[in-house]
């Protein structure tokens, strides 16, 4: 089930049923990017959303949230105490970007990252048979311990998904100017649900977290206020 919806997030989620969200990943607008007109504005996570957020989740699911921190914008920040206030802090996630931004005078900026929450921390789901990577562990004879695994387990820096994998597979054009490869999110999602689960994002932007569920077969609700961001998602989800 794919159900994308055209409107206001607070007042859309006021519609889902309550305890019915398997996991909330979503990208929000930043803040004060700099010459970044989509990023303008408050923060978007105010209390009646995360009520609203802490309402629809389930005791056991989790959220994801994108985020950035730096010069160009100090999101993670302003994101965090909101959260903070209704769900339980697990880990932030490290996405390295293979190219960079940021001006001449200082460090180049090839990050961004992701907060990672619970509803409730005894009682999260976590699938440990996606928690590995494809890179092998190296054997040694030294050690009497028996990995779980032949496979070395994904850390919370990710390096090796490349943003190049973005846009529309026909033109190679990016579809959002905030796009984040499917890839990236298919791991959140392979770690944190289970097949025929429910996913929201209510920022959904172009879809990538949709088409991230239509192909490991979850459900997903995605609200959108921009029509015309809103047009480029059904279109994406139905190629």
């Amino acid at each position: 089930m794919i159900d994308l919806r055209l409107g206001d997030c607070l007042e859309v989620m006021k519609e889902i049923p309550s305890k019915s969200i398997d996991a909330i990943i979503t990208d929000p607008p930043y803040i004060g990017i700099i010459n970044a007109k989509w990023d303008k504005g408050e923060n978007p996570f105010n209390e009646e959303l995360v009520k609203e957020m802490f309402r629809v989740l389930k005791e056991n699911g989790s959220v994801y949230v994108w985020c950035g921190i730096g010069e160009k914008s100090n999101s993670l920040f302003e994101f965090y105490p909101v959260l903070k206030s209704k769900f339980h802090f697990k880990d932030l996630i490290t996405w390295k970007k293979k190219k960079g931004i940021g001006m001449r005078k200082g460090w180049l900026y090839t990050r961004e990252e992701c907060l990672w929450f619970v509803k409730d921390n005894k009682s999260f789901f976590w699938n440990k048979e996606n928690q590995y990577s494809e890179e092998e562990r190296k054997t040694s004879n030294k050690t009497k311990c028996i990995p779980k695994s032949k496979f070395k387990r994904i850390t919370n820096v990710w390096t090796d998904i490349s943003e190049a994998t973005v846009g529309n597979l026909k033109n190679k054009v990016k579809l959002h100017p905030c796009e984040k490869p499917v890839k990236l999110i298919e791991r959140i999602i392979l770690t944190s649900t289970q097949e025929n689960q429910t996913v929201l994002d209510m920022f959904m932007g172009s879809n990538s977290t949709g088409l991230a569920c239509k192909n490991n077969n979850r459900n997903f609700i995605g609200i959108e206020k921009d029509e015309n961001y809103f047009n480029i998602a059904k279109e994406r989800i139905n190629e």
